[in-house]
């Protein structure tokens, strides 16, 4: 798999807009390229686009469309999850990668002491 690599246009700010077929088109937003290959680390991946739009490691999560699938949005999470996309994506050059930020809800910590 050595030598593997493709450009992942990160996208963040804009709206899915679902087709009547169904499938899923995004608009507006801005977008950046990263430089992916089959060395780089999930954790080094996400830590540039957090940095690329200036966005919390963990509120970041990343999300591609498979080839010839708009309708399902699979989520990279791991080291597996990003070789798996530059895998699926191997006959391509580019990848658009959905950067979708999510709020970090605390828990409800209550101060008075718990019942028995």
């Amino acid at each position: 798999m050595a030598g593997n690599k493709i450009i992942a246009i990160c996208q963040l700010g804009g709206e899915f807009e679902t087709g009547e077929d169904g499938s899923l088109s995004y608009k507006g937003g801005d977008a950046h390229a990263i430089d992916v290959d089959d060395q780089m680390k999930f954790n080094d991946f996400k830590t540039e686009v957090a940095e690329m739009f200036n966005c919390s490691f963990n509120t970041v999560s990343l999300k591609y469309f498979l080839p010839g699938n708009k309708k399902t949005l699979i989520t990279i999470s791991n080291d597996k999850d990003l070789q798996r996309m530059i895998k699926f994506n191997r006959d391509s050059v580019t990848t658009d990668v959905f950067v979708i930020l999510e709020e970090i809800v605390e828990r409800d910590v209550s101060n008075m002491p718990a019942s028995r």
